[in-house]
């Protein structure tokens, strides 16, 4: 696009909130899948950003991309509060909440926004595996975000991914005050929502390629951090009996998450065995960082654990062989 044809859209129809807790680099391949939308002039673009000299720009950008919105968060700012930042000052009536290793195909979000004007208050996408060396890698995707792999046609569901799914901007701004810790764990959120009724569309035609780490340090890390911020989060009303009963029900937890992902590895099929034994520990390291979040007193520690495992996941990843690239 011409950089006289790039003018700030005064009425976007969608915007992306992107946390840019580092620097530019961490989140260029996601700025570039999402240049290459085809709804990109219907986009407001979102980097959220502790400070424009810590975002480091290359040279330029803000002449080729003037329209892109900065947003200055300040010193200390943790993944979540970006994107509660984000959506506070989203101009569009829907958001998408996008994580620097999810790289979007081109049309899909052309495919959540159509979704989304039908009325449903959330859509997700489906997703593939941006692992492609590591079977780690491709096991830790089985596991997280297996629910949304495989399929070909979109249909109603219970859930939909966390992150990398895109709601009614009215709807989160309406959260107040609960919005900022919806986006620590916002598999609550969602609990939340359908509680009241709300109803959520998995586009399956909808495609994002998300990384996870190619090492089992890094694996571990995001398991355990993460596990831990849901498990403390869903667990801070509950009763002591309650907190016991879930605990000694970890291994059931384990065993569903083991069983749905090895389902996920027989239907999206090609994957090697190898893939498929690193299932049942990673399930264990998941289960096992929530149920110490079912007793953890320390809700700080918990947010900026997950803040900082889920920023930047390129120093999770092989570099060499399976970088966080545009996949198409």
């Amino acid at each position: 696009m011409e950089q006289e044809e790039r003018l700030l859209n005064p009425s976007p129809r969608f915007t992306v909130a992107l946390a840019a807790i580092d620097d530019y680099a961490t989140i260029e391949q996601a700025h570039l899948c999402l240049e290459a939308q085809t709804i990109y002039p219907e986009l407001e673009i979102q980097f959220i950003c502790r400070s424009i000299e810590l975002l480091a720009l290359p040279p330029g950008f803000r002449e080729r991309y003037p329209d892109i919105v900065i947003i200055e968060g300040g010193e200390g700012l943790l993944l979540n509060e970006a994107r509660e930042i984000g959506i506070q000052k989203a101009n569009a009536p829907y958001v998408l909440i996008l994580e620097d290793h999810c790289l979007p195909y081109p049309d899909c979000l052309e495919h959540m926004l159509h979704r989304l004007e039908e009325g449903w208050s959330a859509v997700g996408p489906g997703f593939v595996s941006g692992n492609q060396s590591s079977q780690l890698g491709i096991a830790a995707n089985l596991l997280t975000y297996g629910e949304w792999m495989g399929y070909e046609e979109g249909e109603k569901r219970d859930f939909i991914a966390g992150f990398n799914s895109a709601f009614p901007t009215e709807l989160l701004k309406a959260r107040g005050e609960r919005l900022c810790e919806d986006m620590v764990t916002p598999s609550t959120l969602q609990q939340s929502l359908a509680r009241d009724g709300k109803q959520f569309w998995f586009e399956a035609k909808a495609v994002m390629a998300h990384w996870e780490s190619s090492t089992y340090a890094g694996v571990r890390q995001i398991l355990v951090k993460n596990g831990r911020a849901m498990g403390l989060l869903r667990a801070r009303a509950w009763s002591l009996p309650r907190k016991v009963l879930w605990t000694f029900a970890s291994p059931l937890l384990m065993g569903y998450r083991f069983l749905r992902s090895a389902n996920t590895w027989r239907r999206v099929g090609g994957c090697s065995f190898r893939s498929l034994l690193h299932l049942a520990p990673l399930s264990v390291l998941w289960t096992l960082g929530e149920v110490q979040g079912y007793w953890s007193d320390d809700r700080q520690a918990a947010i900026e654990g997950s803040s900082e495992v889920e920023r930047n996941r390129q120093r999770y990843v092989d570099a060499e062989n399976e970088p966080i690239r545009k996949p198409y």
